[in-house]
């Protein structure tokens, strides 16, 4: 086998074009990404529960990472609010946020997320990612965004209250200690606010979140407000990510990491591919799910090595870099340097910020991240999408979040297979002027034989339901020896699919009919002749025609006596065949030999009158 260093290191393949002019658009956009990173990355660490400091190292290896094994040019992986809010939720019954016990679960719940991300990608489980609808995401996020904004309310009013109550018990807490709000807090966060808030309407491409954070922390050093009771950030070390293995003892708490695992692993991956493949379809770049995949968890198994916490990608800073010209993945290493620089020379400056700035940034995200249009529409789409979209909510606002992802997905799933296990199943006749197909009038059906379209798959989760309809239908023409089955629109057939066939093949044989099929596709003939079916109903009785299936069934089991007898008149060949003119179907063609349905009855009946 040829050895491509790509399949290793995929980065080569770009590496190998990359040019100059590639070069200076990559830096721009890089910085430009840092600038908004910067206040992101501290303020999503305060979600997950960590110093800020690890939301910077969180932004830096795991960006390089991500971009050089992923397959998109724009996709900046680093801290996301929804993954950091999980983290906190998954890590905070286990340790104290913020205790070096939480920092060591935190890096070791991210070389769970990164291991179990590489398997789904070696894996080539990309398409798992398809359950996961629409409504469970824009459920989970609007809920996401009401806890976010929540639980910055102590720190935006300066109140004091412990970490990690339940919304409701944190909402209670909060209205009974609302008389300890401290004005100078008020009041920094309120101009955070604004000035986002202004710069977003007036410049939206100035680095609005930034200039608002630096002019909280002027005002803070230079009324000296940290010493009037103005929480502050303290200052930032000012080193590298260090490089620090997740502690063995970690592992003792598997069991109770692997659910948040799990569902950060599939939230992650959600939030990166779909951030991916939106860029991408602007861009016209072809992705590779699974090698996404893959780039994820070794980002995340990266951010655990060099003290950082599970992330994602990043929609705010991949648009950021989409918009801002970036090339190529290069980008992201840049943005990942100079937000290394800023940790090495400017650190200490952070000692000056105020919480309340922070807590500001993220009820501005909070607020960003409920798509009200998208919410709308799906609500007004269908039943279904507006009682997944709920549930999801409610779930994670008043459950554990980790498990509402959960729930979602399970009742994404559950409905989905609600409605593909009742697919369509019509009686058709031909309409005789058109020769188009139509449903079947009552009482219009050939005596010989009934002719059903199935729209939808025959597998284990319709097979109930396909089989209750089709005997039901058998019942109600107990005369009619034949059944023509249309399946071109169905798609697959499992072995609980096959089942009913056989079942329904037994009763048509026990009637002294036949059981055909007209349109299957490839993958079912497979499957029908694989299971010995096709060869038990006849190897001739599947056609790719409606019309020749018919014609098939009446050369080989209609019965003279009855079309003769029979009061409708449902194909062209009717009339040729109730004066049992059987040459239609070419020289030598015999009717076989049948008796009227109620014949044996009728003789039995009349030579019981006869008997003395």
């Amino acid at each position: 086998m040829h050895f491509r260093p790509e399949n290793i290191v995929p980065f080569v393949a770009w590496l190998r074009h990359y040019r100059i002019g590639h070069l200076r658009a990559d830096f721009f956009a890089g910085m430009t990404v840092a600038v908004v990173a910067l206040p992101q990355s501290m303020a999503y660490a305060l979600i997950a529960g960590l110093p800020v400091q690890y939301g910077l190292y969180a932004s830096i290896v795991p960006a390089v990472v991500g971009s050089l094994w992923g397959s998109s040019a724009h996709l900046i992986t680093g801290p996301t609010t929804a993954v950091s809010l999980v983290v906190f939720s998954t890590l905070s019954d286990l340790a104290a946020p913020g205790s070096s016990a939480y920092l060591e679960l935190a890096f070791f719940l991210a070389l769970m997320i990164g291991f179990v991300q590489i398997v789904m990608g070696l894996a080539r489980l990309g398409n798992l990612l398809n359950f996961v609808s629409h409504a469970v995401l824009l459920g989970f996020t609007a809920g996401a965004a009401v806890l976010i904004a929540f639980k910055q309310l102590p720190g935006l009013l300066g109140i004091p209250l412990e970490k990690g109550q339940p919304f409701l018990v944190g909402l209670f807490k909060l209205l009974l200690n609302v008389h300890q709000t401290h004005p100078a807090t008020v009041l920094l966060g309120a101009v955070t606010i604004a000035t986002i808030l202004v710069f977003k309407r007036l410049r939206p491409r100035w680095p609005g979140t930034l200039l608002a954070m630096i002019l909280v922390g002027l005002l803070v050093h230079l009324f000296d407000l940290d010493r009037q009771g103005v929480a502050v950030v303290g200052a930032i070390p000012a080193s590298l990510p260090p490089f620090h293995p997740p502690a063995a003892d970690s592992a003792a708490h598997l069991g109770r990491l692997a659910p948040g695992a799990l569902a950060i692993a599939i939230l992650g991956l959600v939030e990166a591919v779909s951030i991916a493949k939106s860029i991408a379809d602007q861009t016209r770049q072809r992705l590779n799910v699974n090698r996404e995949f893959v780039a994820q968890g070794m980002a995340n198994v990266g951010a655990a090595l060099f003290s950082g916490y599970p992330g994602s990608g990043s929609f705010t800073r991949s648009a950021v870099n989409f918009r801002a010209g970036g090339r190529t993945p290069m980008s992201a290493v840049v943005s990942a340097l100079a937000i290394a620089l800023v940790v090495l020379t400017a650190g200490p400056l952070a000692a000056k910020l105020p919480l309340a700035a922070l807590a500001g940034v993220l009820i501005v995200v909070a607020y960003e991240l409920i798509r009200v249009r998208d919410i709308v529409r799906t609500i007004r789409a269908t039943r279904s999408d507006a009682a997944v979209l709920a549930i999801t909510f409610l779930a994670t606002v008043l459950l554990n979040i980790e498990f509402a992802i959960y729930i979602g997905i399970l009742l994404s799933i559950g409905l989905h297979l609600a409605r593909t296990s009742h697919p369509r199943i019509d009686s058709v006749t031909p309409d005789r002027p058109t020769g188009k197909l139509v449903p079947a009038v009552p009482g219009a059906i050939c005596c010989q034989m009934d002719i059903v379209q199935i729209d939808g798959s025959i597998f284990f989760g319709s097979a109930a339901f396909v089989i209750d309809d089709l005997q039901r239908r058998l019942r109600q023409h107990p005369d009619v020896a034949n059944l023509l089955i249309r399946m071109h629109h169905v798609n697959t057939i499992d072995a609980s699919g096959i089942h009913v066939l056989e079942i329904l093949l037994e009763e048509i044989q026990r009637r002294g009919g036949g059981l055909f099929f007209a349109g299957v596709h490839h993958q079912v003939f497979l499957a029908l002749k694989n299971s010995g079916l096709l060869k038990d109903a006849g190897d001739t009785h599947v056609h790719a025609s409606t019309g020749r299936a018919i014609r098939h069934a009446m050369r080989e089991n209609f019965c003279a006596d009855i079309c003769a007898a029979c009061p409708v008149f449902v194909f062209e060949e009717c009339q040729a065949l109730k004066s049992a003119d059987w040459s239609i179907f070419g020289p030598g063609v015999q009717p076989r030999f049948c008796r009227l349905p109620d014949a044996g009855a009728n003789a039995a009946e009349t030579q019981s009158q006869e008997t003395p």
